[in-house]
């Protein structure tokens, strides 16, 4: 159990959506001043106008920081908290969880460092602190206006050219560079986030008596680590090669992890002919208006791009706050920014890559950051229970709408389903404690039943279970996929195929942390193969629908998720996909 690829980039990618707000907010007040000072040619004038920038900027800075960081320690614990979940099981594990708990702490002190030290550029290119620079850029403007060496328009274009192209930045305490504060809190983030899931894995190893690792491995790998990805390594070996590397596995500075094994007894996750072929395609690459790239150099392309537009985003900021004199820039950069949009788009298709909100969307991080810059990771039931035992449904319903509202990649037809029965007929749960299970749809009562002392039930993800039961119930008022023969038959082809297939689908499984797509392949495999979430043997054979009626309400819920695992079940069961999408 570690974080995917796919994880470490959605991470990577919600925390420059958390920190964006901050460089706009600060950038629009200090063009504002900026602006302010241009219709100024008074001396007098000009000294009030600046006690009261400086003044006001103070209450500004303290405003936007206050919000940050109170964002940023909700955001530090929800983000380590999910890491290290998805590492190793910390439940029952009090050092595991200690562990956690001590990053929690540290990593909450390095972004305060970073949104402690909020630097800009002067109108000379070079960084200095944020409140040095409203002096500085103001002092530029008033003495180019008053002097007659500039025209009002061209005197706040210039003071205001390298703030937008440099946005809001921090001061590396090290060596005095300085990086984008977006950039300087995802890399501090993702750092210690690295080191925890590397102390977790650590202890995981000595524990285990395990005595080597091995290395993840990704499709479009930088050079520096495609030779070395998928393979297995001792412990003296490991050492070795990470501290020669310049950007050292576990950092996550890259998507590569490294995970404890038994030398000669735990199988290698990748054969030689898949990293030889997957190192292939990346040479092979893709050719975009007659210019090669390479897998990996296509994603340096692609963040090359969303770069640009968040810069272009800064200019529009920073040309609204400059009001008149910034209407042409104004207009230049809206019609710069759907360009760039257009062409992102563009080359992330002919590339085959996942833009932004994809990769969000492909972490399961889509609803963690909602638009009032709140933030909200998935939450565990657990966390929904009243002091009674019972589910606070209300607020449970009401996130769990925000969460479909995430969902905008799901087909017309689930997302009229999942309409109707959240808020046209709202789904009603009770609880029930003789329930056998954790949640459960009864057909009879047409209610949701949940057990909040089941084992486990703390744990399950509500939206998760929702989006389930919810399937169950539209299958049954609507659907009646059980009753489909078709359908059926359909299943009943597919379990042939799985003997066939046994190790591709069992490595599927393992690097796949669905519970949808778990319960597929267990239903498929009728136990054959090993997976996290099942029914298990007895409740497949105990009702001739059962299996039916779980693959249906699983293919909803990775239907209406836009999971990468539904191109295996459309590659590997064209019958069954073909016979789903006829019960519509």
């Amino acid at each position: 159990m570690a974080l995917t690829p796919d994880e470490i980039a959605g991470l990577q990618e919600l925390i420059l959506s958390i920190y964006g707000p901050i460089s706009e907010e600060l950038l629009q007040d200090l063009c504002r001043c900026i602006a302010e000072t241009g219709q100024i040619t008074s001396s007098d004038e000009y000294k009030l106008l600046l006690a009261q920038s400086l003044a006001g900027a103070d209450d500004v800075i303290e405003e936007t920081l206050r919000r940050q960081t109170q964002l940023t320690d909700d955001a530090v614990k929800e983000l380590m908290q999910w890491a290290a979940s998805k590492t190793v099981p910390l439940e029952e594990n009090e050092s595991l969880q200690n562990i956690a708990e001590a990053y929690v702490k540290v990593t909450r002190k390095e972004v305060a460092y970073v949104l402690g030290n909020l630097a800009a550029a002067d109108v000379d290119g070079k960084v200095y602190p944020i409140k040095d620079i409203y002096r500085r850029t103001m002092d530029y403007v008033f003495r180019q206006v008053s002097s007659g060496a500039k025209t009002p328009e061209e005197a706040v274009r210039r003071a205001t050219l390298r703030l937008w192209q440099r946005g809001i930045r921090t001061i590396e305490r090290s060596d005095g560079r300085s990086f984008s504060v977006e950039y300087m809190a995802q890399r501090a983030i993702m750092a210690k986030m690295g080191e925890m899931t590397t102390a977790i894995n650590e202890k995981h190893h000595d524990e285990g008596g395990c005595d080597g690792w091995e290395i993840s491995a990704h499709s479009a790998c930088a050079p520096d680590h495609e030779p070395i990805q998928g393979r297995q390594y001792s412990d003296e070996d490991y050492k070795a090669l990470n501290s020669r590397l310049k950007r050292r596995i576990g950092t996550l500075s890259c998507k590569h992890i490294a995970w404890p094994i038994k030398l000669g007894v735990d199988s290698p996750q990748w054969t030689e002919e898949q990293l030889a072929q997957m190192a292939q395609e990346n040479a092979e690459g893709i050719t975009y208006e007659g210019r090669h790239y390479t897998q990996y150099e296509a994603t340096q392309q692609q963040k090359a791009l969303e770069n640009s537009i968040r810069q272009c985003k800064d200019r529009i900021a920073a040309a609204r706050a400059e009001g008149k004199l910034g209407s042409g820039e104004l207009r230049s950069s809206q019609i710069m920014l759907r360009q760039l949009n257009a062409e992102y788009k563009r080359f992330s298709a002919a590339a085959g890559l996942p833009t932004a909100p994809e990769r969000l969307r492909a972490a399961g991080l889509s609803r963690a950051l909602k638009s009032d810059g709140t933030l909200e990771m998935p939450q565990p039931t657990g966390s929904l229970k009243r002091s009674d035992g019972t589910l606070d449904i209300d607020t449970a319903q009401r996130r769990h709408l925000e969460y479909l509202e995430t969902l905008t990649s799901a087909p017309e037809r689930v997302k009229m389903y999942l309409d109707y029965y959240n808020k046209t007929n709202p789904t009603e749960y009770r609880v029930d404690t003789d329930l056998n299970s954790t949640f459960a749809y009864s057909e009879s009562e047409d209610v949701i039943l949940y057990n909040p002392k089941a084992k486990g039930f703390d744990s399950v993800d509500f939206d998760n279970v929702a989006l389930h039961e919810v399937a169950h119930r539209i299958d049954m008022l609507n659907i009646r996929s059980g009753e489909n023969h078709k359908f059926r038959d359909a299943i009943e082809s597919a379990m042939k195929t799985v003997p066939k297939y046994l190790e591709a689908l069992q490595l599927a499984a393992e690097r796949s942390d669905s519970s949808a797509f778990h319960d597929i392949l267990d239903a498929l495999s009728d136990g054959l193969l090993e997976t996290k979430y099942s029914h298990g043997k007895e409740y497949w054979t105990s009702d001739k629908r059962n299996r039916a009626l779980e693959i249906f309400a699983e293919l909803f819920a990775l239907e209406a998720q836009n999971r990468q695992e539904l191109k295996i079940v459309k590659a590997a069961w064209p019958e069954l996909w073909d016979a789903y999408k006829s019960l519509f």
